[in-house]
């Protein structure tokens, strides 16, 4: 299925709040996770009717380990369908080859950015 990722993004964009745009780091997991497939990421084990993308907000971004974040689950075509509150980053464990930046908020420094070593 072929996504707008530029509107998916623009979608998780417009999710935060001001102050989030401002101090939040957000990525898209670029690739669509078919109906029926458990979702990846920490925090959702939801299975959903159709074709979902996933994206994380880094709400401490300056912060290691455990802190405050928030998955967003996207239908394939836009919308989101799922907002879940977590503890921790998706990429404790390793960093996915789809994952991309999306939004860096202007009090953001660079190195709080986490890159794929394999982007595409």
């Amino acid at each position: 299925m072929k996504c707008n990722w530029k509107k998916l993004a623009s979608e998780v964009i417009a999710s935060l709040s001001q102050n989030e745009r401002e101090e939040s780091i957000a990525y898209i997991e670029k690739r669509v996770i078919p109906a029926g497939e458990v979702l990846p990421w920490a925090g959702i084990t939801q299975i959903f009717d159709g074709p979902v993308v996933i994206a994380f907000i880094d709400l401490e971004p300056m912060l290691n380990w455990t802190h405050r974040g928030r998955y967003l689950v996207l239908g394939a075509g836009g919308g989101i369908q799922r907002n879940v509150d977590v503890d921790r980053p998706p990429f404790l464990t390793g960093v996915s080859p789809y994952l991309r930046l999306i939004h860096r908020g202007n009090r953001t420094p660079g190195w709080a950015v986490v890159t794929s070593p394999t982007a595409r």
